[in-house]
């Protein structure tokens, strides 16, 4: 049963290389971890008795085959929906609960991992509500996920575990979310960077036509980091490296001097360019709401255009 759940995840030798010599390789360049860390590390660290390890995922998946000693969490707990809009941020005591069950301790050091690629933005939105509560500076993201972990061979089980309720007491709140008036009334500010972290096609939006209305568009003074230039293009559940992904930042006009705005279209896939953001060092809130309430509000946007009608 495990060899064949290993088949099943494996995707090859050759991602394997990929990530070794061109992949997140879990510390910054300083030579101390950042928030991603590699495989390497966590195999490291395994022993070390504070270390609480979150699988995230799905009960199926995680029955079968985990990190030994992963507990199981379900990132879709950690957004809430609301009367008005998507992926919202739980009340505080919610989140506490949940890592409370996992075993999470006042003083635990948490490694997250994604137990696939397509649940790689919601991993990264767990971490948002961490860094939310005050954990983030003691929680590691795992690079690669359970993908990775199982392509190098390292431990696996299927023995579930039931762990000792955690200790978690939240004292200070991190106010890292913004509302659609903040993020309009800061806009245009030379301290603030706006960064629509959708894809190329969503930014831009598609061009009307006699046949067709324009759709689209993005935030007025918003520049664009797509999610999917975070991961490598060959392996996409293997972040790219610290200075690869500088490049991408400095590139779209995220200055580490200035206050970087991340937003998407419900708050989901801009949580990996805010992973991202604070593995790399820079100051960032992230825009919850974002696209689609601000279209809701009415507020400014920059909109494709019809194109002309040819008369030739």
């Amino acid at each position: 049963m495990m060899k064949h759940l290993w088949k099943y995840f494996c995707l090859g030798a050759a991602l394997t290389a990929a990530f070794m010599t061109t992949g997140c390789s879990g510390e910054k360049e300083s030579g101390t971890p950042g928030i991603l860390v590699s495989t390497d590390w966590l195999q490291d660290h395994l022993n070390d008795p504070d270390l609480v390890i979150l699988h995230s995922g799905t009960s199926e998946v995680y029955d079968s085959v985990h990190i030994a000693g992963a507990r199981l969490i379900k990132p879709r707990n950690f957004t809430v929906n609301t009367p008005s809009n998507r992926n919202e941020m739980p009340p505080a005591d919610s989140i506490v609960k949940l890592l409370r069950k996992a075993g999470v301790n006042s003083d635990s050091q948490i490694v997250l991992y994604s137990e696939n690629i397509g649940l790689l933005n919601r991993t990264a939105r767990v971490f948002v509500a961490l860094d939310h509560l005050g954990l983030g500076e003691r929680t590691l993201v795992l690079s690669g996920g359970l993908s990775a972990w199982l392509e190098e061979e390292h431990e696996i089980t299927d023995v579930l575990e039931d762990p000792a309720p955690g200790n978690l007491e939240v004292l200070d709140l991190k106010e890292l979310v913004i509302s659609a008036a903040d993020v309009d009334r800061q806009r245009w500010s030379s301290d603030v960077v706006l960064i629509d972290a959708r894809s190329d096609e969503e930014y831009y939006g598609s061009p009307g036509s006699d046949e067709s209305i324009a759709e689209g568009g993005h935030i007025e003074g918003a520049y664009l980091l797509s999610y999917l230039n975070i991961t490598l293009d060959e392996s996409p559940y293997l972040f790219r490296s610290d200075k690869e992904l500088r490049e991408l930042f400095q590139k779209a006009g995220i200055d580490p001097g200035k206050k970087t705005i991340f937003y998407c279209n419900s708050g989901i896939k801009a949580s990996l360019t805010y992973l991202t953001a604070r593995h790399l060092g820079y100051p960032v809130l992230l825009y919850d709401g974002s696209f689609e309430e601000w279209e809701d509000l009415g507020l400014p946007s920059t909109r494709p255009v019809t194109l002309p009608h040819d008369d030739k």
